[in-house]
């Protein structure tokens, strides 16, 4: 005897459920439903249920932070998320219905993991290229229905160098808690009248409450100031916590910050877990390349440098933090603000106390301290006694070191740990200072030629701006130009 719809239905529903209930969906749990509906109420409250749950299913998979890429067992693409094309560059529309033997053999997927998790019949992990999205972590699992029988393979993918960024900032938060106890004093060279006029406002300002704005060159040394001024004053029995704002992945940087309840997300700890602000109570917080901060939690950074209380993520409870605030930035941060990344208003927060570090080309008088400071450290460490030879005292006086102090340390480095031929070190067992001499000479003929450009244009039109529109130059460069030569002039 033929079945009726409603019977038909039934079954099918009542198989739907069976599902439900093993992979332990809420919905079902709270629907108090009978398993095996005989009425039509019972009937339509179980079909409600499973509406619910597969349009609550669909919207989360449409939405998650993960890629994910879905074929059937023949290899033919039934769905993909809006991560998966965000990562890939790829509309979804390229790749569904096709099969991933021939996106493989058109070298698409190199090579596709859902095509070697149908093959293999197992989670499959490799590095795959898409199209031209390089070096991606993808993992095939295949999917198995009530009879056993491979229906569906989904694959999930992870940049590797979102991967690896995330892998260095673990290992360097590792090495900054294994440090929190060992407080090693940072020693600042001065022997240049600019940075002695630096460390005299570092003296004058270290015991405020004023923020500070560190603004210089990359490798100038702000991070070196910043643990000076909290090493000297009233607060440096206390935790100086640095955050470098473009190391931390921006996914993790607001939980970082912030800190989270207990319960705020999946995986979160049960006990909730304090950020990184929170762990500088009483100290000093040090926010290193501000500017790579993403424009949402400028909001809320600017809110604690206005209130100094923070609330954690999934939380309430507005916590007040006693702290001491240092940014440092190595871009014009006026600039990033006419450019709409970087909020005006915490601009003017942090920029209370500006303090600029010149580069070590307009500082040469620290060159030989701070050449000598290096060079009895490394000797320490590889255990090591030399000296250098005037011609390569003469090459890291007159060098540019766009790097500045970092560039000059690993320089100095490699010339004692490569130095085999004795106790001198020499320009001749380093062939690329050689040929950085020459460029140097060659550089410094075409400064020459900038700086006699740069004053006759301003002493013609009095403006950064003007001189900009005439050399065809930016209005940040005519200014630091114009600032630079001027100076040296009057020296």
């Amino acid at each position: 005897m033929e079945q009726s719809l409603f019977e038909k239905i039934k079954v099918k529903v009542e198989n739907y459920m069976k599902a439900l209930e093993n992979i332990g969906i809420a919905q079902y749990e709270k629907s108090k439903i009978q398993k095996s509906p005989q009425t039509e109420e019972e009937l339509l409250a179980a079909l409600d249920v499973i509406f619910e749950s597969s349009k609550e299913l669909n919207m989360i998979f449409e939405e998650s932070p993960n890629s994910f890429f879905v074929c059937d067992a023949d290899g033919e693409c039934l769905r993909v998320n809006k991560s998966y094309e965000k990562m890939v560059k790829m509309s979804r529309h390229e790749v569904l219905g096709k099969n991933v033997a021939d996106l493989d053999s058109d070298g698409i997927f190199r090579p596709s993991v859902c095509l070697l998790t149908l093959i293999e019949k197992r989670p499959i992990s490799v590095l795959q290229d898409i199209r031209d999205v390089k070096r991606m972590a993808v993992t095939g699992v295949p999917v198995f229905d009530e009879n056993g029988t491979l229906f569906r393979v989904v694959t999930n993918a992870v940049k590797v160098d979102e991967m690896n960024s995330l892998t260095r900032y673990m290992r360097g938060k590792e090495k900054c808690e294994n440090r929190e106890h060992k407080k090693e004093k940072k020693e600042i060279i001065a022997e240049s009248k600019a940075m002695k006029e630096v460390l005299a406002l570092a003296d004058v300002i270290k015991n405020t409450e004023s923020n500070v704005l560190i603004t210089g060159e990359t490798g100038v040394g702000k991070g070196v100031l910043a643990a000076y001024i909290h090493e000297t004053s009233n607060r440096a029995e206390k935790r100086m916590v640095s955050i470098n704002c473009g190391a931390i992945p921006e996914n993790l940087l607001e939980s970082e910050l912030f800190g989270y309840e207990s319960g705020a997300f999946t995986g979160a700890d049960k006990k909730g877990k304090p950020g990184l602000i929170e762990l500088s109570d009483g100290g000093t917080l040090f926010l290193d390349e501000i500017s790579e901060l993403p424009l949402m939690l400028q909001v809320k950074i600017l809110h604690f440098l206005q209130t100094k209380k923070l609330t954690r993520v999934g939380g309430t409870r507005e916590i007040p933090i006693d702290t001491r605030i240092i940014a440092a930035s190595n871009r014009a941060l006026e600039l990033e603000v006419e450019r709409g990344t970087f909020r005006s208003d915490l601009y003017y927060r942090i920029n209370v106390i500006p303090i600029y570090i010149p580069p070590l080309r307009e500082r040469r008088d620290d060159l030989g301290a701070i050449t000598q400071h290096f060079l009895d450290i490394y000797m320490k460490k590889y255990n090591k006694k030399m000296k250098m030879d005037e011609e390569t005292m003469h090459f890291i006086m007159n060098h540019d070191w766009r790097g500045n102090v970092r560039e000059l340390e690993n320089y100095i480095e490699r010339m004692v740990v490569t130095n085999e031929s004795g106790w001198v070190l020499s320009l001749e067992q380093d062939g690329m200072t050689q040929e950085n001499g020459k460029k140097d000479a060659l550089n410094k003929t075409v400064e020459e030629v900038e700086k006699d450009i740069i004053i006759k244009a301003y002493e013609q039109y009095k403006s950064s701006y003007k001189v900009a529109e005439v050399l065809g130059i930016s209005q940040s460069t005519a200014y630091r130009r114009i600032k630079k030569y001027i100076k040296e002039s009057q020296n």
